[in-house]
């Protein structure tokens, strides 16, 4: 299958956020709940929109946890974001064969936004898809759902979800359209191989072999 649009999540496929985001949950609750969380228990959680988990450490200090989360992750966000290897480049190749692109992510839009403006990714993308724009979330299908209408793209089997958590997968399988794991997730491509993905990304660079120009 040759795909002619591509939809990505965000943290942990195109930005490597991953230090940020352990960081972020270890001061807020540190703070919230005067405990330390190890890797191991935050990394199941990771592409989960923030919301539901905090509901899970707390659901009395919901409200508080995800200001402070934000605080944090905000004031120490362009110190700890970096770029994974290939996105600059595949971007561009991308956008020069004329594949449409999104980005979808559970995250609050202006946040999204400052991680693409940091490393001048979003002029690459037609549309953003982020927390707000939907009531249901990953692995719901609505956000990818949106970012089709946006895109006025109908044809499904054109499509393909690029992300890094199970969520992404299910919400690909659920909106009917392909999906693609990366091998560098935090959850670990085994993890994902459960999810049943049409693809297993190796390197970014591996989607400029499986895109076609529009109209090919």
């Amino acid at each position: 299958m040759a795909y002619n649009c591509i939809l990505f999540d965000l943290d942990g496929t195109l930005l490597n956020t991953n230090t940020l985001v352990l960081e972020s949950f270890r001061y807020t609750f540190k703070k919230h709940l005067g405990r330390e969380v190890s890797d191991e228990e935050l990394y199941p959680y990771f592409g989960v929109p923030l919301v539901d988990i905090m509901k899970v450490f707390d659901p009395d200090q919901v409200e508080e946890m995800i200001h402070t989360y934000r605080t944090f992750n905000q004031e120490k966000h362009d110190e700890l974001t970096t770029l994974f290897p290939g996105v600059r480049e595949t971007l561009t190749e991308l956008r020069k064969k004329g594949i449409k692109m999104a980005v979808v992510t559970s995250k609050i839009k202006k946040v999204a936004l400052k991680g693409l403006r940091l490393f001048s990714l979003d002029r690459f993308f037609d549309a953003l898809i982020a927390f707000e724009d939907t009531e249901a979330h990953k692995p719901n299908p609505a956000p990818i759902n949106r970012a089709m209408e946006i895109l006025n793209h109908p044809a499904k089997r054109k499509v393909l979800m690029v992300g890094d958590s199970p969520f992404d997968i299910q919400c690909a399988v659920n909106a009917g359209v392909g999906s693609a794991a990366v091998k560098w997730s935090v959850h670990g491509i085994e993890t994902l191989r459960r999810y049943k993905p049409d693809l297993v990304l190796s390197e970014f660079r591996d989607l400029v072999k499986i895109t076609t120009a529009k109209g090919d």
